[in-house]
């Protein structure tokens, strides 16, 4: 039906998410790859007006839009938990392709698999299902996913059959090597003047198990770094022999928060981050609530504080 769906359609909008990961654009690129070889037209959608510079070396990255196309037919979403994250409006049919536990069928059509540690991962096994070639620019595409989602093979998630797919998309003309320098190699002046900043006003609560990151819209101006940059520091604060868990809230310029919770899997941060209409993985996910609503970001903290306990 999937196919189908596909075949029968003259424009179609493939959708990341908001704010996109490597793991949404790098899908959304290799299927941007595989439907230029058929007679379709095809744009690449992205809400948001700015996207993370490091995710430049993708394939396709300068097709990106945040214009909504006239006379389409047809939406793919790519890594979307729910339909909020699609930043558009359009009544159209739409497949929804995601890995996430938090995933509530949104789509007409739902490709949605929760063991896949990636969106790419679920796509490589579509593609492979369906007898369609994977060529170089798909292969590298979606790799990128799979080092993202997986940490760079560092997640507890990371399985013989996680392995195995590297293996294949490297045979198939992925490039781990520029993967990891575009991904994980290159930062700006302003993130590491960030990053300083959050270092050391970072806040310890649970006897060191849960670490607490305030980025205000003055944080911003100082180090003239872009929200996409804040959430590198998370990451470190796992690192630290007590932390389990680490929930940055960040003050959007135009009104709302984005809450960020990262574990070490102790706690489960999708369960925490539904219960504001958030959502993602165990071990990452995130939310939004508005700059005035304080009480729902204590009831985060306290519920973090008791799965900590």
């Amino acid at each position: 039906m999937l196919l189908s769906q596909i075949d029968a359609a003259n424009h179609i909008v493939l959708i990341v998410h908001q704010n996109p990961d490597a793991d949404s654009l790098g899908g959304a690129c290799a299927f941007y790859s595989h439907l230029l070889r058929g007679d379709k037209k095809v744009t690449l959608f992205c809400a948001s007006k700015g996207v993370d510079p490091n995710l430049a070396f993708l394939p396709w990255f300068d097709k990106i839009t945040d214009r909504f196309p006239q006379g389409a037919d047809l939406m793919i979403s790519f890594d979307c938990a729910n339909r909020d994250r699609l930043g558009c409006e359009a009544s159209l049919p739409l497949i929804n392709i995601d890995h996430h536990r938090s995933n509530d069928l949104f789509g007409t059509i739902n490709l949605v698999n929760t063991a896949a540690i990636s969106t790419t991962e679920l796509l490589y096994d579509f593609f492979i299902a369906n007898d369609i070639k994977i060529n170089g620019k798909m292969a590298l595409s979606l790799y990128a996913g799979l080092l993202d989602d997986s940490k760079c093979f560092s997640s507890a998630a990371c399985s013989s059959k996680v392995f195995a797919l590297a293996h294949d998309l490297i045979k198939l003309g992925a490039d781990h090597a520029v993967c990891v320098e575009w991904m994980y190699r290159r930062r700006s002046l302003a993130s590491l003047r960030l990053r300083a900043i959050l270092l050391k006003e970072m806040q310890l609560h649970a006897d060191g198990a849960l670490a607490l990151f305030e980025v205000t819209t003055r944080h911003l101006e100082q180090s003239g770094a872009t929200l996409y940059e804040c959430k590198q520091v998370l990451e470190e604060a796992l690192e630290l022999a007590t932390v389990r868990a680490a929930l940055m809230q960040i003050e959007h310029p135009q009104g709302e928060v984005r809450i960020s919770l990262q574990t070490d899997g102790t706690v489960d941060a999708s369960s925490i981050m539904a219960l504001s209409g958030g959502g993602g993985h165990i071990n990452r996910a995130g939310t939004r609530i508005e700059r005035s609503d304080k009480t729902v970001l204590d009831e985060i903290i306290q519920r973090i504080k008791k799965e900590l306990m």
